[in-house]
């Protein structure tokens, strides 16, 4: 009866509500009428309690960060936002803690059914978030009518299964309203993650014409670097290994994009990749400015690529204290800074030091010097925040903090800045 979507007459059935809420209604008297929570043990009688209990605080947990992010406490008290301050706080992801919220305020705004299910117990929060997956601007009016057919399959159906008919009945939705998605250039996305292993992560989806030309240079790209391979692997009797293709995939966009790097843009200018590599002096170790272990192989092929420069100088011989002579921190004060602060300095906040600001602690329309002891990274917001009536930024008299500063809330309180996203514990929030 039920397809994913897969065949048109019965996604339409899908469509009209009548099946899924045939198919749960029998399904629920049965359930009903056997009845084997008598024959449950403790242990699984508890679990089946701590789901339901855990359903509950998730509900309870929506609505607290629904007040929390519409009431605007976390920024006023703290100068965060409310997914910030929640991941400094509790030590998730970022991303997690904004996720969470997203997806809160647009099921409140979309489907507060789904939402009073969750309090109810019928559904778990995977099956608010695959929901969430599938509404869109286009079709969440149309699920909306359907959603207590939605959830009262759920009752009945395993979550796979209702995953997938969901999802069925969404892309049949948007079908009819003529939406097609490989023409929607905002579904183009590219993600690279470093981790402290050394490794960079890529993923992403790309469609349309960027999707097709994309692939299509890889994959001639990849063609030629295993060409080249086998040819060296002939020349040396196999002494030369050829990769495999995935290898040889990786390396042909690396020379894809070297490649492109070397061509000007529109206005004669090249890219200019940079690489600060910190050396600890006590321990000798290596790492980037963002903490990440470089080996000395790595090191000697960046030397090779040119991808470290000298500083350059003013004609005092010092780039890092330009007093009243200049505003702005050059690029030789954003490295000293990049390597210093690691990024946006306010405590909690993980906004890389690209997106900071180089902001002057003692302001410049006030004599403030562009020193670097007088300069921090703050990201746009904090630096905002920075600046707001009663917010009072000093540098740290008794250097409780890992960079020297700290602010003074409205209340009072003190709140000590951080370097490379670490905090001194101690540090975090005192009283006057």
């Amino acid at each position: 009866m039920f397809s994913g979507g897969s065949d048109s007459h019965e996604s339409e059935a899908i469509g009209s509500g009548s099946a899924v809420r045939a198919e749960s209604t029998e399904r629920l008297h049965f359930l009903r009428s056997h009845d084997l929570s008598t024959e449950l043990s403790p242990a699984l009688t508890e679990l089946i309690d701590l789901e339901a209990e855990q359903r509950r605080i998730d509900h309870r947990r929506a609505e607290l960060l629904l007040e929390v992010t519409e009431t605007g406490v976390c920024d006023t008290l703290h100068g965060h936002t409310a997914s910030a301050w929640l991941a400094d706080r509790t030590q998730l992801s970022p991303k997690a803690c904004g996720a969470r919220i997203m997806v809160t305020r647009r099921m409140t705004a979309r489907h507060r059914l789904i939402i009073d299910a969750l309090e109810d117990g019928r559904v778990g929060w995977q099956h608010v978030k695959v929901l969430d997956q599938v509404s869109n601007k286009r079709i969440w009016s149309g699920l909306n009518d359907l959603l207590p057919e939605i959830i009262e399959l759920a009752q009945v159906a395993g979550f796979e299964r209702w995953a997938r008919e969901l999802r069925g009945i969404g892309h049949q939705m948007d079908q009819d309203g003529g939406y097609d998605p490989a023409t929607d250039s905002a579904n183009n996305e590219l993600r690279l993650v470093a981790t402290a292993d050394g490794f960079t992560y890529v993923s992403g989806k790309l469609v349309g014409e960027l999707a097709l030309t994309i692939r299509k240079l890889i994959e001639a790209e990849t063609d030629r670097v295993l060409t080249r391979y086998r040819s060296d692997a002939e020349a040396s009797d196999d002494e030369t290994p050829v990769p495999r293709r995935a290898q040889a995939a990786a390396e042909a966009l690396a020379e894809l994009l070297e490649r492109g790097s070397g061509v000007p843009d529109g206005e004669g200018r090249l890219p200019e990749p940079e690489l600060v590599v910190i050396l600890n002096e006590e321990t000798g170790k290596l790492t980037d400015d963002e903490g990440n272990h470089l080996s000395l192989e790595v090191l000697r092929f960046v030397l090779a690529a040119g991808l470290i420069r000298p500083l350059d100088v003013s004609n005092s011989g010092d780039p890092l204290r330009m007093g009243r002579a200049m505003r702005y921190a050059n690029r030789q004060m954003r490295r000293a800074l990049l390597t210093r602060d690691g990024g946006c300095i306010f405590p909690g906040c993980d906004r890389p030091a690209s997106w900071c600001d180089a902001h002057h602690v003692d302001e410049w329309e006030h004599g403030g010097p562009t020193d670097v002891e007088n300069l921090a990274l703050i990201c746009r917001h904090h630096h905002r925040v920075t600046h707001r009536p009663s917010w009072v930024m000093t540098r740290d008299p008794d250097q409780t903090s890992y960079v020297g500063f700290r602010w003074r809330t409205p209340s009072g309180h003190f709140i000590y800045s951080q370097r490379h996203q670490q905090r001194n514990p101690t540090g975090r929030c005192a009283s006057p």
